[in-house]
C-alpha cells in the first residue's frame, strides 16, 4: 500500500468533521501510533480500538450526520488498510502511519 492512499484514509476522516470534536485529543491519537508498533498482529489493534470505544473518552460517539461510532470508524479504516497490505507486519506499519498521519491533523486544527 502506498502512503498515498494511507493519507486518503485520513482525508475520509477528516471529512467527517470529528476530529473536530475536543473528547479526542491529538495525545490519544498520537498513543495509538505507537500502541500499534508494539503489536505484534493486526488483531491486537483492532481489539485495542475496540477497548477504546467500550471505554469511552470520545471513541464512542457518534459520527455527524450517522449512528456509527467514531471507534467502529476507525475500525473500518484500518480493515481496509489491512486488506490492501501484503501482510500483517506491512499492515502494522501502514496502520501506524495511518494513526501519525492522523495525528498531524488533529494537531493542526487544535492550532
Amino acid at each position: 500500500m502506498e502512503k498515498k492512499q494511507i493519507l486518503q484514509k485520513v482525508e475520509e476522516v477528516r471529512k467527517t468533521n470529528f476530529l473536530n470534536n475536543k473528547d479526542i485529543g491529538s495525545t490519544n491519537i498520537k498513543s495509538l501510533s505507537a500502541m500499534v508498533l508494539n503489536a505484534d498482529c493486526y488483531e491486537e489493534i483492532e481489539l485495542f480500538i475496540k477497548y477504546k470505544t467500550g471505554k469511552g473518552n470520545g471513541w464512542e460517539k457518534t459520527l455527524p450526520n450517522s449512528k456509527q461510532k467514531f471507534g467502529d470508524f476507525i475500525i473500518n479504516k484500518i480493515r481496509e488498510i489491512k486488506n490492501a497490505s501484503k501482510d500483517d507486519k506491512e499492515a502494522i506499519k501502514n496502520i501506524s502511519l495511518f494513526f501519525g498521519y492522523l495525528y498531524w491533523l488533529k494537531r493542526g486544527l487544535e492550532g
